[in-house]
């Protein structure tokens, strides 16, 4: 009986420790996305310097490419996950702009 019980056990271990999961958390991506999506006018139409700036943020991060694909991968399957995703990075981004109002 013992034995039964400890196989149920790691069973549902197993089962709960296989629950898809974003590479990146979702703190971070958000604020990831929101540095991507505020490059400035002159890097953002030279696909040259966006791809170093990207890089940047990657690093700054500690991500890597593949992490940032991933996660945007995990985000695809739902599209329930990136309405709230992106309502999370407007709120970050207004948290930004607010703080800078307010320190200026």
């Amino acid at each position: 009986m013992k034995r039964i019980y400890h196989i149920l056990l790691l069973g549902l271990v197993l089962f709960i420790s296989c629950e898809e999961k974003p590479a990146i958390d979702e703190v971070k991506f958000v604020k990831v996305y929101a540095e991507l999506i505020s490059a400035p006018d002159s890097i953002s139409v030279d696909s040259t310097k966006y791809f170093e700036y990207k890089k940047k943020i990657f690093s700054d991060f500690n991500l890597t490419e593949k992490d940032y694909e991933q996660t945007i991968e995990f985000y695809n399957k739902d599209p329930k996950r990136w309405e709230d995703f992106f309502n999370r990075v407007v709120k970050h981004i207004e948290a930004i702009d607010d703080s800078s109002k307010t320190s200026l």
